[in-house]
């Protein structure tokens, strides 16, 4: 009764999951292998604060279509609010405004954009800009000779010594980019002091030194298109104007930045979100690559042919709900591949989903970097643990120890990295700390229990696991798929199940019961 029930089970996931996929693919002709398409982004603000009970009035400053990138669609969601955008170009802002708000309120604003291939050097039909300075050769040279302060010699020798160090424009701006950056510079040093406010900026810093040379330039701030992520910071580059275009560049090393992946939202320094009516303002991106038009297309016919699919399609989420998931449903692929390991292959390891989480961690530190990090805490951890047993703790406080010191460890792993310059990729909201003590206490049970040999099997189980469940959480290809047909999860669902009934030999005790077998042979 029981082998029945569990046939029928895993049959009926399997015919769901697979009569779902196969309806998508052949009925709806949705692509069998969801590629991204590269020259397709979404880009998503997400403006969140409270109001005061009164009139509320917010101004945010919108992405502008660049020489490497158009913006053909965008709407917003302000329920209750009234919308109007204003300005054209580079300066567009969206008014929202509502006579009386109280409590917190969340706008949403989502544009689409297409990358266009074009040369760095593209043409511009607008007038040519000014370098707007006080501090031009002429009137600087002047004002030195009425009154030399240390800002303007530092100004004039910067200047100086890049133009004799360049043979033409590029070079010129190359140069000063070197200087600018030099922040040992006592010439620097004397920019930042006596200059206006802001020079202790590298971009800030060198659009001043620019203007003073007669090339026109200016602070942009906006968003890199480099990969998708749920919160993309606002970043700052320099834009000047050489050969009828404004090229946008970075401000630290003056190399051009490919038009194709920036997206501009401000100039100048001008603000974000300005108005009133409001406090506790906060602004988020989120960028996320579009898939390509077969499945667009897909889901359109879906709308007609088979509702039901198209409205609970996680295509309809929020960009930054579409990523959540794309990491959630890389965890039950991972936990099937713990469950091989353990049921069929035989590694030891701690638990199932201790190393799916430690893979998700290394999806964030990189492989070795994730490897070494677990490495070392989980070793500090054991030391402390042992001293915490000779202190005769009960479970729950020694647990909440090892926590904090774990957590402690953490921190100085990260200030090490900041003061030696080099980025761990450590996110402390995914780098499981709790699993981490868990493992700890864990292993050190093992190792009183079982002894040393078992409880480092068991550590290196762990650790392989997790190596290979990187591997799989870290493909593109696996994760479109169950993003685009969750389904398939059925499918997964259905092995985990069948193999929760195996109860046979393991591929590591064939080895183990080798010399057995031939003895009794």
């Amino acid at each position: 009764m029981q082998r029945f029930q569990l046939l029928f089970l895993v049959g009926g996931l399997v015919a769901i999951g697979l009569g779902i996929f196969l309806f998508k693919i052949v009925a709806l002709d949705f692509p069998l292998t969801p590629d991204r398409d590269a020259d397709s982004w979404t880009i998503e603000a997400k403006v969140s604060f409270e109001g005061q009970d009164r009139p509320v009035s917010l101004r945010l400053a919108l992405p502008s279509s660049s020489s490497g990138a158009r913006i053909v669609d965008e709407d917003f969601i302000a329920s209750g609010f009234g919308i109007e955008t204003e300005g054209d170009g580079e300066l567009r802002h969206a008014v929202f405004q509502r006579r009386s708000q109280t409590g917190r309120a969340v706008l949403f604003y989502r544009a689409s954009l297409y990358q266009l291939d074009l040369s760095r050097r593209a043409g511009s039909n607008g007038e040519v800009p000014e370098a707007i300075s006080d501090y031009r050769r002429r009137d600087r040279r002047r004002a030195i000779q009425e009154n030399a302060t240390p800002l303007l010699l530092a100004l004039d020798s910067i200047l100086t010594d890049a133009l004799e160090r360049s043979a033409d424009e590029d070079s010129f701006i190359s140069q000063l980019a070197k200087l600018s950056s030099d922040t040992t510079d006592e010439r620097v040093e004397s920019l930042i002091d006596g200059g206006p406010p802001g020079l202790n900026q590298a971009a800030d810093r060198m659009v001043f030194l620019l203007n003073a040379a007669g090339t026109p330039s200016r602070v942009v701030s906006g968003i890199r298109l480099t990969t998708e992520t749920r919160s993309v910071p606002l970043e700052r580059w320099i834009e000047f104007w050489i050969d009828g275009a404004w090229v946008p560049a970075d401000p630290i090393t003056s190399e051009p930045l490919d038009k194709s992946r920036i997206v501009p939202i401000t100039y100048g320094g001008a603000p974000l979100v300005d108005g009133e009516g409001f406090r506790r303002l906060a602004v988020s991106f989120a960028i996320q690559r579009n898939l390509e038009t077969a499945l667009s297309r897909a889901m359109s016919r879906g709308a007609e042919a088979a509702p039901f699919l198209a409205a609970v399609s996680l295509l309809n989420l929020p960009i930054d709900m579409q990523l959540v998931f794309r990491v959630l449903f890389l965890i039950p692929i991972a936990a099937l591949l713990i469950v091989l390991l353990k049921q069929v292959v035989g590694i030891p390891a701690f638990g199932t989903f201790m190393p799916v989480l430690i893979a998700l961690a290394f999806r964030e530190t990189q492989l070795l970097t994730g490897m070494i990090l677990f490495t070392f805490i989980v070793g500090a951890g054991l030391v402390l643990r042992i001293y915490f047993a000779q202190l005769k703790l009960l479970l729950v406080p020694r647990l909440a120890a090892i926590l904090i010191v774990v957590t402690f460890l953490m921190m100085a792993i990260a200030l090490f990295g900041q003061a030696f310059n080099f980025q761990l990729g450590l996110s402390i909201s995914l780098f499981p700390i709790v699993i981490l003590t868990m493992t700890i206490e864990r292993m050190s049970t093992v190792w009183e229990e079982a002894g040393a040999k078992d409880a480092l099997q068991k550590a290196g189980g762990s650790l392989v696991g997790a190596a290979i469940g990187y591997f799989i959480i870290t493909n593109d290809f696996i994760e479109e798929m169950v993003f685009v047909y969750p389904e398939l999860l059925l499918i997964v669902l259905a092995v985990v199940i069948m193999l929760g009934r195996y109860n046979g030999y393991k591929l590591t005790e064939y080895r183990r019961f080798r010399k057995l077998a031939a003895t009794a042979g």
